[in-house]
């Protein structure tokens, strides 16, 4: 949350040369450095607000983590919506996927091993040994050489303009990962396969995918590939390696069927449809199949055949979930300002997944539209409160304390959306409304001016 000291203001430096003791960024800097890079990242890249989504990656992904040797407990995962095959890395734990990745992963083990390799070169401080023998670099700017070379990847015109003159080219090449570097985030991510019980064999077959979609040149070569260059030695040496591993791994689940679904039906919803009512080929059992179609349904508007293509349908692995939530989003796109069958559903659910982003987001959102403004603000702080990685819900939480009148509250919690994705200057007009509302207290009033000095400071030292 806005409460916490600034890194930029405590006088912490990244290393410099001949100074042994500082030859990497120490954990700490490394994760203060994080949390100030994820606002850049939400601030200048189009991530996915998808809670299912969000859900879902996040757990995957902290079941890798909770596999991984040295693994710290504060990792982030995002999505950004590109449908190009790309994945990333930052300091701190902060794990990039794009749906395009999604999207050509054949199967769960196959996108578990991007993520495992990911989360290597994170356990393994690549990024901070790449800041090691450099030149004296204070930590505003090296923010702003990390955060352009991140965004430029995905938006040119964005990344150039936060990239520091001309230190940007020095700072790219240490932070391209070498293929030392790749072949130890290699070797680290089949171990953390294995032990996340997924199939190790999966993270060569991914390879020998990328090598498959590039087709050999030009264009066509995946941006994954530009970022983490395959080669035919780099492939047999994975393949050698999970050589090593033996059992009864898994591959695929179908809640990643399920996901994958989702993820095309709200990039082109259109062309599923157009595909399911064309193609009868496929089982009507398929519960990935239908539950995509009805996706896509409920993104075109029509509610009524959402419901019908969601009958009788059962999932399997959890997929359950995903299906129940499907039916309270096609209620609620049907009634848009009432949602008795939605909340029906929802209630039951948060009962069963309390504290569950997709469940919680989706609950907090009904419950507004049913005008239960109080209950939307409680549901949303229970997970505010244990955890912030969910800041669409601080949205959420200021739209139903607007309703509700409480104007303070309202424009403390829309500071701290801004604040979360690195608008401070909008963090601070808010605040600054929330000083000047009829319904402020004392209580809220000393909150929000600790919090508007913190703010300020972040925005001078932009």
């Amino acid at each position: 949350m806005l409460a916490v000291a600034s890194p930029l203001q405590a006088g912490i430096n990244l290393p410099e040369i001949g100074d042994p003791s500082s030859a990497l960024l120490s954990p700490s800097q490394e994760q203060q450095l994080g949390r100030t890079l994820l606002r850049e990242v939400r601030r200048t890249l189009p991530l996915s607000k998808d809670p299912v989504l969000l859900g879902y990656v996040e757990a995957l992904g902290q079941r890798l983590v909770s596999s991984a040797p040295d693994a710290h407990p504060n990792f982030t995962f995002l999505v950004v919506e590109d449908p190009r095959i790309n994945a990333f890395a930052m300091p701190g734990g902060i794990i990039g996927i794009n749906t395009g990745l999604i999207d050509a992963a054949r199967n769960e083990g196959e996108l578990a091993a991007v993520i495992a390799h990911e989360i290597a070169h994170v356990t393994q401080r690549h990024i901070a040994r790449a800041y090691a023998g450099s030149t004296r670099i204070d930590l505003a700017t090296g923010l702003a050489i990390l955060a352009g070379i991140i965004a430029s990847a995905y938006a040119p015109e964005v990344g150039q303009a936060a990239i520091i003159g001309g230190m940007a080219g020095g700072a790219q090449a240490r932070i391209n990962f070498t293929r030392a570097n790749e072949q130890e985030a290699d070797r680290i991510g089949i171990g953390i396969l294995a032990a996340a019980d997924y199939d190790p064999q999966a993270m060569p077959g991914f390879f020998e995918r990328m090598l498959q979609l590039s087709g050999g040149a030009g264009e066509a070569v995946p941006e994954y590939l530009r970022t983490h260059p395959v080669t035919s030695n780099r492939i047999t040496d994975s393949r050698l390696r999970a050589d090593q591993y033996s059992g009864d791994f898994r591959t695929d689940s179908q809640a990643f069927r399920m996901i994958l679904a989702r993820v095309q039906a709200l990039q082109d919803p259109a062309r599923v449809i157009d595909l399911h009512t064309r193609d009868r080929s496929g089982d009507p059992r398929d519960a990935a199949r239908r539950y995509g179609y009805a996706i896509a349904l409920i993104q075109r508007g029509q509610t009524e055949q959402a419901l019908q293509a969601l009958q009788g349908i059962s999932g399997q692995d959890g997929a359950d979930l995903y299906l129940e939530l499907a039916r309270a989003e096609a209620h609620m796109a049907a009634r848009p300002t009432n949602h008795p069958a939605a909340l029906q559903i929802l209630e039951r659910l948060n009962d069963i997944y309390p504290r569950h982003l997709p469940v919680t987001q989706t609950y907090v959102q009904a419950l507004i539209g049913a005008g239960e403004y109080a209950r939307a603000m409680q549901v949303a702080d229970g997970l505010l409160s244990a955890d912030a990685k969910a800041p669409e819900l601080l949205r959420l939480k200021a739209d139903a304390a607007s309703r509700l009148g409480r104007q303070a509250v309202s424009h403390e919690s829309m500071a701290e959306y801004y604040f979360h994705h690195g608008q401070y200057r909008e963090t601070v007009r808010q605040l600054d409304m929330a000083l000047t509302a009829q319904d402020l207290t004392p209580h809220v009033e000393e909150r929000v001016r600790s919090k508007r000095a913190i703010a300020l400071r972040f925005l001078d030292d932009r």
